[in-house]
């Protein structure tokens, strides 16, 4: 029997033997008189991330630097990110290795793997002993690494009938092709280009200058049909055709679509693999905030290929003793896969814009000198059925974005706080001439009806517009009434609506002059026309009604609901507007309105915008004139070219 002290003696001598191998081989402590590789390993490390390892601590780092671009050549300048791992030190001969754990991003897809780099100690400093197995373990004198890319077409924007409004269409590029042209040519095939696209000359022939000597320098991109018959004959001149989202035009719903180009060095950076210099990517607009989802994910794989002839580039280390050198496969041939991610097409954005009345609306709005928005709201659910806006408007979202004040068209939320206050519609009010609050005097617009002045009903009030009346009920509210009575129509109440949208502001008045100017939507209150006509739907539908764009981010109502009972008496005061009032120019084509004027900036007299908003049973609308006279003569005729 063995006694307990020979036992306990096992475990001791197996130590003892396992350190002997290791200090007979490899250790992770550097060999006595010799420091610590790990500033080396550190710095070779960095380098080969960056691509660059001229400057790094390798033996010889010319052919070493030479061979890396050739393996890398084709991995379409992706580079992947490096760890360090511990060092192994052999005392014996001076060397040691490390471990590299490398990542590379590749969109939503990493691919990691570990190779081990040689360091040798030469010259009083540890150095790594190149070789292409660092970069990759399947690597040698013959191959290197190639990456694939799988690109999937770019989904489609859709409308309310599903049909495309934003799909990947042919469209040319017009430019000078410096290959097919004389150099002497250049400066003046350039700027004979851009004067007949009408274009700066001078600003175009320095891109050409600029461009490489065989490079085609696009001018303009233009759709099919509109590329010049003279250009398309022009010497030098080479019409290319490409792929690249569009709507149906250059203005369709410009300040909500948005637009694409060519993605910049800062997009691809961005897009890790997934976007590259020649791909189209949104740059505003639903185009810009949805561009992933519409992408889709692209697939990526990763090869071990044969090198280009004329590649091949000397190896820092020879092979191994007693090993040689795989046979040369073919030129670009795959001797073996690596790592592949499959493509994930993109997904449509549906939206409910409606791609007939966008247009109407669009036409109404184009002989507007200035700015102005239309926007048209579905009854019942609030879909926006189209949100436009005049040229000048260029490609601000001002329909849905824009914030102005809405004056009298702010009165129809004041009456539904009047009303829940006890109020009726035919509750008489004061209608007086002026109104002066704690010094400020305020009035009624210059040509209103004489025979109105008095104590009128509140209908009558709305229908009229009188400004006196609606401020002479400001005291009856108390702070946070008008808030809450326009959340219950639909607006001052933020929501992330999936597009650039503005639901409007009613922020607490600071004193009874800026409660009594909010009676009549010339306080602090603001709102997007988008808001005003979200005004109307909810009166029109008998309910709270919230607009939206985007079907997948369908806001929801917050806030005491609009009840039926005040809807319809709101109803009846809206339907004198158009039958006795101000609307009486809508008589026929809607079903009730309501007018308004906003005064704003420091001119005198002051500079106005026109409203208008106004319901049937199928649409409701808001129409802003940015510098107008007035809603009747200004907004109303908008609304009266849009219904035809």
């Amino acid at each position: 029997m063995k006694s307990a002290a020979h036992l306990l003696a096992l475990p001791t001598l197996a130590a003892l033997l396992a350190t002997t191998a290791c200090t007979g081989g490899q250790d992770t402590t550097p060999p006595k008189n010799l420091p610590a590789a790990d500033d080396a390993a550190k710095q070779f490390a960095a380098a080969l991330a960056k691509g660059d390892v001229l400057k790094a601590p390798v033996v010889d780092p010319g052919p070493a630097q030479t061979e890396l671009q050739v393996l890398t050549s084709g991995m379409d300048g992706l580079r992947p990110t490096i760890t360090p791992g511990q060092i192994t030190y052999d005392g014996k001969s001076q060397t040691a290795t490390f471990p590299l754990e490398q990542k590379l991003q590749l969109g939503n897809q990493t691919w990691s793997w570990q190779t081990s780099a040689p360091l040798k100690y030469v010259d009083g400093a540890w150095k790594v002993e190149w070789n292409p197995k660092i970069v990759q373990a399947d690597l040698d004198g013959n191959t290197r690494l190639r990456h694939l890319r799988d690109a999937p077409k770019r989904a489609s924007i859709l409308g309310s009938d599903g049909m495309a409004l934003v799909e990947m269409t042919t469209a040319y590029q017009v430019g000078v092709d410096k290959a097919s042209t004389a150099k002497t040519q250049w400066d003046a095939t350039a700027r004979k280009l851009a004067a007949t696209l009408g274009l700066d000359a001078a600003n175009y022939a320095k891109q050409v200058a600029a461009a490489g000597h065989k490079a085609f320098v696009p001018a303009i991109t233009l759709r099919a049909g509109k590329v010049p018959e003279t250009v398309k004959g022009m010497a030098g001149v080479s019409v290319i055709p490409v792929e690249m989202p569009l709507a149906p035009s250059s203005t369709f719903a410009a300040g909500i679509l948005g637009g694409s180009g060519l993605a910049s060095p800062e997009d691809v950076k961005a897009g890790k693999g997934d976007v590259e210099a020649a791909d189209h990517v949104g740059t505003s607009g639903l185009q810009k905030r949805y561009d992933a989802q519409l992408r889709g994910s692209v697939g990526h794989r990763i090869d071990v290929v044969g090198r280009k002839v004329g590649t091949e580039a000397p190896t820092a280390a020879p092979p191994s003793p007693g090993t040689s050198p795989s046979p040369a496969p073919d030129k670009d041939s795959p001797v073996k896969e690596l790592f592949s991610s499959p493509a994930k097409p993109g997904t449509p954005v549906a939206l409910s814009l409606n791609r007939g009345l966008q247009e109407k609306a669009e036409k109404a709005l184009a002989s507007q000198k200035g700015v102005a928005s239309l926007v048209v709201l579905k009854v019942g659910s609030g879909d926006i059925l189209a949100a436009a806006n005049s040229p000048a408007s260029g490609a601000n979202p001002n329909a849905t974005f824009g914030r102005y004040a809405p004056g009298s068209t702010f009165k129809v939320v004041s009456s539904l706080a009047l009303l829940r206050k006890g109020v009726t519609p035919t509750t008489k009010v004061p209608c007086t001439a002026n109104l002066t609050v704690n010094g400020r005097t305020f009035k009624n617009y210059t040509d209103f009806p004489s025979s109105k002045v008095g104590n009128i009903t509140l209908t009558d009030a709305l229908a009229n517009s009188c400004n006196t009346a609606f401020l002479a009920s400001a005291p009856k509210l108390g702070d946070g009434d008008l808030a809450q009575a326009a959340a219950s129509l639909g607006m001052g109440v933020d929501h992330d609506a999936g597009f650039s949208s503005f639901f409007g502001s009613v922020p607490p008045a600071k004193d009874p002059v800026g409660k009594a100017a909010d009676m009549i939507g010339q306080g602090t209150v603001e709102a997007s026309p988008m808001a005003m006509a979200a005004v109307a739907a909810s009166v029109a539908s008998g309910k709270t009604v919230v607009p939206w764009l985007v079907a997948s981010k369908k806001p929801t109502q917050k806030g005491t609901p609009l009840t039926p009972a005040e809807a319809k008496q709101l109803q009846q005061m809206m339907r004198a507007v158009v039958t006795d009032g101000s609307g009486k120019v809508l008589a026929g084509k809607m079903d009730g309105a309501k007018t308004g004027t906003a005064e704003f900036g420091s001119k005198t007299p002051p500079q106005t915008h026109a409203w208008m908003i106004a319901w049937n049973k199928d649409y409701a609308v808001a129409a802003m004139v940015a510098e107008g006279e007035s809603g009747s003569k200004t907004a109303a005729p908008i609304i009266k070219s849009f219904l035809g």
